[in-house]
């Protein structure tokens, strides 16, 4: 006779669950092969898939599409350095000439391991509402942030963007911390670009009226920055 779960044990997901994972997990495999062995409309079709599956399912769900989309952004820091046959035989010294080249392959042609792939990823999770894509779109802010070359600087930018387009407070207090604290001025015009976007959707925002308005203050003193920069490079 089985024992009881032990308390606070993880349940296995049922097997429609199961089978949503594996789908989101063949939608972020389907983004990797375009352009060249999926046409965009494929592409597009798997990016709506994954938004349908956030909205439409519960945290075991919603927490699996977060996860697999961090994974696959966290692979710019395989852009370091250029895959080559060498570089993937020292990597696996076991495999076949064969094996090795396909590895080089699926480098080459990952769309979502290029530069304009993981921006398409970044904000794809703008679109994903809640504090929990909030939250990702910060962590990943600040891991681009901590590095100074040019991808990192459009990732960044990125999730400046999709932080703009969230329905999250948690996004909106973020980039108002961002904007109160960068001495950067490109930086603080991309800024205000993001915040500009969140003028009217305070409203809507599930919290007091108290904390609207105070919201509302702080939007309108930094939109109102005397510094505040006309065009952002």
């Amino acid at each position: 006779m089985a024992g009881k779960p032990k308390p606070g044990a993880r349940k296995a997901p049922g097997k429609a669950t199961a089978g949503l994972l594996k789908d989101i997990e063949r939608a972020l495999l389907t983004m990797n092969f375009y352009p060249v062995a999926v046409k965009e409309e494929a592409k597009d079709e798997a990016i709506r898939r994954l938004r349908d599956a956030y909205a439409k399912n519960g945290e075991t769900v919603r927490q699996h599409i977060l996860f697999m989309i961090h994974e696959n952004i966290a692979q710019v820091s395989e852009l370091k350095q250029m895959q080559t046959y060498d570089s993937f035989r020292a990597r696996v010294p076991k495999a076949g000439p064969g094996a090795i080249r396909m590895g080089v392959y699926k480098s080459i042609y990952n769309y979502t391991a290029s530069t304009e792939g993981l921006v398409e990823l970044v904000r794809l999770v703008g679109e994903l509402s809640g504090d929990d894509a909030a939250k990702l779109l910060t962590h990943l802010f600040s891991h681009f942030c901590y590095s100074d070359n040019e991808t990192h600087r459009m990732l960044r930018n990125a999730a400046i963007e999709a932080l703009g387009e969230s329905d999250s407070p948690y996004a909106l207090r973020a980039l108002l911390e961002y904007a109160k604290l960068t001495d950067n001025d490109k930086l603080f015009g991309r800024l205000v670009i993001a915040l500009a976007a969140w003028g009217d959707k305070v409203d809507e925002l599930q919290i007091s009226d108290d904390e609207k308005q105070k919201l509302k203050e702080e939007l309108q003193t930094l939109m109102t920055k005397e510094e505040k920069p006309t065009q952002y490079g």
